[in-house]
C-alpha cells in the first residue's frame, strides 16, 4: 500500500494484494488520517487487489461514512472481477459507483454514463 497526492486537495491510497482481516488494519492506518486531514477528495485504488474480504468491505464502508460526515469526497477505483463482485455483493455499487480509473475518480466521472454495466438477460 502506498499514498500519492496528485493535487493539493486529493489523496490516493493505492492498494495491492489481498485486503482481509490481516491487512485491513494497515489500510485503516493509511486512510484514517487522510479522512481527518484537509483533503477534499480521498480515492482508494483497488485496481491491483487480488482479494477483497469482509474486513476490507467493512473498512471501506466505515471510511465512506466518515468521509460523508466530514464533507470529504470518498471514491473507490474498481479492481479485477473478484473485487467488483465483492463490491456488488456488499451492495457498495448501489450507494457509491466505483470508478474505472484513478483519473476518473479524481475528476468525479464514474464512466457509467458512457459505458453502462451489462446485465444478464436470463
Amino acid at each position: 500500500m502506498k499514498l500519492s497526492r496528485p493535487t493539493t486537495t486529493a489523496v490516493v491510497v493505492h492498494v495491492a494484494g489481498d485486503v482481509d482481516a490481516s491487512t485491513a488494519p494497515r489500510l485503516h492506518e493509511l486512510l484514517a488520517p487522510r479522512l481527518s486531514s484537509v483533503a477534499e477528495t480521498v480515492v482508494v485504488d483497488l485496481s491491483e487487489v487480488g482479494f477483497l474480504g469482509v474486513a476490507g468491505l467493512e473498512l471501506l464502508s466505515h471510511a465512506q461514512h466518515r468521509a460523508a460526515a466530514r464533507g470529504v469526497a470518498f471514491r473507490v477505483v474498481d479492481g479485477p472481477v473478484c473485487v467488483d463482485r465483492a463490491l456488488r455483493a456488499a451492495g457498495w455499487t448501489a450507494a457509491v459507483a466505483p470508478h474505472p480509473t484513478v483519473a476518473s475518480a479524481l475528476s468525479g466521472d464514474t464512466g457509467w454514463e458512457l459505458t453502462p454495466p451489462v446485465l444478464p438477460l436470463d
